[in-house]
């Protein structure tokens, strides 16, 4: 075998490998998740979730434009004019607010010490603690500080804080199946008809949105969370990250 060909099979066999480690990497980062409402496994995801400027609040700039455009576009679709904000991801929206009947119905369920139920435009996103679970003692103390208001705040998800400091893959004890149920009763006690219904028990999940039922009782609504909200459940509830914004 001459120097050339030498050459050329050791540049071969370089490109292999290459080949190989980037399969590799790519099946390593795929998010994978764990039970329902347990967020990704792979930290490593988490910061692709916060891309857009929107999502973050930066205390010298005040709260930023929420979906102008998009607000002011009319939409609708087949299921009783209740459409996402974005087509390509539904967890996206333009509006949240409690619907304390549905919850306090969700706690009768056995097995359910609490649940909090927070409506959009388009789906229900509920929040749970199951029997021998404590999210005051198992949640992260900064998810129940870091407010955010008309003139600024950073929240949970502002200028230079890493999404992944705070982790949304504890899944709290809930199972599919019990999952499943909660959606079923959720979608049979409410007068209106979800696109999706989510469902976590993630203790940081439970006390954020319990967070959030203390500030609406103080400010009359949840407007100022918007954006942070919409970051927040895409860590809890990935669906495609491809579409992210």
């Amino acid at each position: 075998m001459n120097m050339a060909q030498r050459r050329n099979r050791r540049l071969l066999l370089a490109l292999c490998i290459a080949c190989t480690l980037t399969a590799a990497g790519c099946g390593g980062n795929r998010p994978q998740q764990s039970r329902p409402g347990g967020g990704l496994e792979d930290g490593r995801q988490q910061a692709m979730f916060d891309r857009d400027s929107r999502n973050n609040e930066n205390p010298s700039l005040g709260v930023k434009e929420r979906w102008v455009n998009e607000q002011n576009q009319k939409q609708t679709n087949e299921a009783g004019n209740r459409y996402p904000l974005d087509p390509n991801n539904p967890l996206l929206s333009k509006s949240i607010q409690f619907d304390p009947q549905v919850a306090q119905k969700l706690m009768s369920l056995p097995g359910i010490q609490s649940a909090q139920v927070l409506v959009t435009e388009a789906n229900a996103f509920v929040a749970v603690v199951l029997d021998g679970h404590n999210p005051d003692a198992e949640a992260s103390p900064e998810v129940t500080s870091n407010p955010v208001h008309s003139k600024g705040g950073v929240g949970l998800f502002g200028t230079g804080l890493k999404p992944e400091r705070i982790s949304w893959t504890e899944h709290g004890g809930l199972s599919t199946e019990t999952a499943t149920e909660i959606r079923k009763q959720t979608q049979a006690l409410s007068q209106k008809s979800f696109k999706q219904i989510f469902v976590s028990a993630n203790p940081n999940f439970v006390q954020r949105v319990r967070f959030y039922g203390k500030e609406e009782k103080e400010k009359g609504n949840l407007y100022d969370y918007l954006n942070e909200f919409n970051t927040m459940v895409q860590h809890v509830f990935p669906i495609d990250t491809n579409t992210r914004k």
